[in-house]
């Protein structure tokens, strides 16, 4: 061998050394995995942002119903004040808010659907940092092997560095080629299952806006049309219930306090069950006193509730007379769950949140009260 050969040689021994310490596969693999944790506390993080973006929309939500409720309160309020200009702005700002309420809907959806899109992109991600951890850990311990074995025969043979040659540089560069292509794989796996098919596109805003503005009116002019004839004889009474998530809410309408706390507790029963065709098995009575109007209503509420989580008895017929202290007495035909057809969430418990029972201008007595509903998969008394 020419000395000018082994000084080549001894030239590429140390070149090559120097590339091992300056692409020291141990600390790659740290690198990756720290890299990876990142992405994934990103991951994390996105989720919990477009999870409090639903819960704010949620909460936007049903602030918005209730203001329409009010609203549809107030327009009855103004009709039966013979204002009737006043009951038009109002079922017009009903309905825009009832739109705003659909379209917070669909936010609400999107946003869900993209939250559980990011968690399903998180587990994949957890599942492969946790992997490649494990996987690191082998690599570092079977390099340091390497590393100590190489060193061992280096130190046998009198040289060091002699023993690299084409075949461990090329194993070498495989060797990092191979993890470094395992790394970018996952990332765009990451990358593919985390970004959205394709945002919703939006609709034009002017064109909406108009839109909008036909359906609004159209939609006022049928509510203030069924409002007017229903307050128009000024002796009409009734009920109606509006359904939430969580609760509903009872309206009632008639000439004298009594008949209205009557409306009341029909469209309570009304508003979860279809008692028509039931035959009523027993009856019940009772008598309250109470400081305020408010308080009378609650009571009767109460009395229903009770009497179906009790009893397992809904109302068939309701009767309110008044008592001569000032208060009422209830009166009701019962008959028992099995015999009604159940169509909603059931009643658990009054509400003091907006509650109203007070005579308008006119005279006329209307109420208002919220009652909270069981979950679904709460059992039904008496079934």
């Amino acid at each position: 061998m020419s000395i000018a050969r082994r000084i080549a040689e001894l030239y590429n021994v140390k070149m090559n050394a120097a590339l091992d310490r300056a692409a020291d596969p141990r600390e790659l693999v740290d690198y990756t995995y720290v890299q990876l944790q990142e992405l994934l506390a990103e991951v994390r993080r996105g989720t919990a942002q477009i999870a409090a973006s639903r819960k704010r929309a949620e909460s936007r939500a049903s602030d918005l119903r209730r203001a329409a409720d009010r609203l549809g309160e107030q327009a009855e309020q103004a009709v039966l004040a013979g204002r009737e200009d006043l009951a038009r702005q109002a079922l017009a700002r009903r309905a825009t808010i009832l739109a705003q309420v659909s379209r917070l809907g669909e936010q609400q959806d999107a946003l869900r659907a993209e939250e559980q899109k990011m968690a399903d992109a998180g587990r994949r991600l957890q599942e492969k940092v946790d992997a490649f951890g494990m996987r690191k850990e082998a690599i570092k311990a079977g390099y340091t092997a390497a590393r100590a074995q190489a060193s061992i025969a280096e130190a046998v043979a009198g040289i060091s560095g002699d023993v690299t040659d084409a075949g461990t540089a090329a194993g070498r560069a495989e060797a990092q080629e191979t993890d470094l292509q395992a790394r970018a794989s996952a990332l765009n796996d990451l990358l593919a299952s985390a970004t959205p098919g394709g945002a919703a596109a939006l609709s034009d805003e002017q064109l909406q806006a108009q839109l909008d503005q036909i359906s609004t009116q159209a939609e006022v002019d049928e509510d203030l049309a069924r409002l007017s004839e229903r307050l128009a004889s000024g002796v009409g009474q009734g009920h109606r219930s509006v359904r939430h998530a969580a609760d509903v809410r009872i309206e009632a309408w008639a000439p004298t306090r009594e008949e209205c706390l009557a409306e009341a507790a029909r469209g309570l029963a009304g508003s979860f069950a279809v008692v028509a065709a039931a035959r009523p098995r027993s009856t019940a009575e009772r008598r309250f006193i109470a400081g305020s109007d408010e308080d009378l209503l609650v009571a009767i509420i109460e009395e229903v509730i009770y009497r179906l989580d009790a009893d397992g008895e809904i109302p068939v017929t309701v009767d309110v007379r008044a008592a001569a202290d000032g208060g009422v007495v209830l009166s009701m035909q019962l008959t028992g769950v099995g015999e009604a057809e159940i169509t909603g969430a059931v009643p658990k418990a009054a509400s003091l949140h907006e509650l109203r029972c007070a005579p308008g201008p006119s005279g006329r007595w209307s109420c208002g009260i919220t009652v909270e509903v069981q979950k679904g998969d709460e059992a039904l008394p008496g079934m």
